[in-house]
């Protein structure tokens, strides 16, 4: 079997071809570096780069796997959550192509999709998952791929989110999780007390509006190293997240913790995941760094999970996009 698979929720193309194991035969990925000069994503050159860009990363996947276009046996996109012009130029791609095929197609709920980057891997069941990136900051109880149920998010911004606007305060670019990671390695992670919003290990919920605040007032008003600041930071930060989740992991007798989404990339976080969950024993799943991103070959394995399902799986060709998810039982299919 071939699948191919499409992802364009935000800034990132991706295209990737996969076999029935979820194995990819070939993948790429083209990031929009443009919106650098805009401290963050504007949807309108985003959604319009993706139409330049996806045409020419399929041939390119399809060149370099060696496969037509007429021998995919289905087609995945994602669906949503994610910018409504991103999301309609790899779903209506794909939809067409699926329909011109007489190819089943399928939408891709993004969320899941992050989780099912690590579904080609013995993960033992039941789990604890935490996907955070610059969107999302969600914490997950997963009984199997199928059964995953929402136990806390944020109640305002997201981790990854708060990692780029401190990284633009301090005149590091964006997106600046990368930059505040690098650059901890050279501070002191204890030399600035930093608030812990909703600290609460119990609370499987998340806050980072008001820690922004006071990096921010912190900053502006006192002459500090930024290798401090980006230490303590990130220590902060990693400490809530770590804490949050292995609480979850210890109350539900998870066998497995999955780790997803943009800030899984952050060193100090993979780190104490790893001493932690090691302490106790529990499996630890984390993505390669190349799949901590947006890519395509995420959004092919929770395709092939919603076949292993039911092997007669097809969305509609009235699949939308969506915004935002909004729910309580997480599942790969949107539509």
């Amino acid at each position: 079997m071939r699948l191919l698979a499409v992802e364009t929720s935000c800034d990132d193309s991706a295209v990737a071809i996969l076999d029935e194991t979820g194995t990819a035969l070939a993948e790429l990925v083209s990031t929009q570096m443009v919106h650098e000069k805009h401290g963050g994503v504007v949807p309108e050159i985003a959604s319009r780069l993706h139409m330049t860009v996806l045409p020419r990363l399929i041939r390119e996947v399809l060149e370099k796997s060696g496969t037509s276009l007429d021998s995919i046996d289905v087609f995945a996109a994602t669906a949503g959550p994610g910018l409504t012009g991103s999301l309609l130029v790899g779903l209506s791609w794909t939809k067409a192509a699926a329909f011109a095929l007489e190819k089943p197609f399928l939408g891709i709920n993004h969320l899941s999709a992050h989780l099912h980057i690590h579904h080609s891997s013995p993960v033992e069941f039941p789990a604890v998952a935490l996907l955070v990136s610059g969107g999302h900051t969600m914490i997950f109880h997963m009984l199997s791929w199928r059964e995953c149920f929402l136990l806390g998010t944020t109640r305002d911004d997201a981790a990854g989110e708060a990692f780029d606007k401190t990284a633009k305060l301090m005149g590091l670019g964006y997106p600046g999780g990368r930059a505040i990671d690098e650059l901890a390695e050279s501070g002191n992670p204890d030399a600035i007390a930093l608030p812990s919003p909703l600290g609460n290990k119990r609370n499987p919920e998340f806050s980072f509006s008001g820690l922004k605040t006071a990096v921010r007032l912190i900053w502006e008003a006192n002459d500090i190293p930024a290798e401090d600041l980006s230490a303590s930071f990130r220590k902060t930060v990693s400490n809530l997240l770590v804490s949050k989740t292995m609480y979850q992991a210890d109350t539900l007798h998870a066998k497995s913790v999955l780790v997803a989404g943009g800030v899984s990339a952050n060193s100090l976080l993979r780190a104490n995941f790893e001493e932690e969950c090691g302490k106790r024993g529990i499996a630890v799943f984390l993505p390669p760094i190349k799949h901590t991103m947006d890519n395509a070959v995420m959004v092919g394995r929770a395709a092939l999970s919603a076949l292993e399902a039911d092997p007669l799986a097809n969305s509609p060709a009235s699949c939308n996009t969506f915004p935002r998810w909004h729910g309580e039982k997480l599942s790969p299919l949107s539509c």
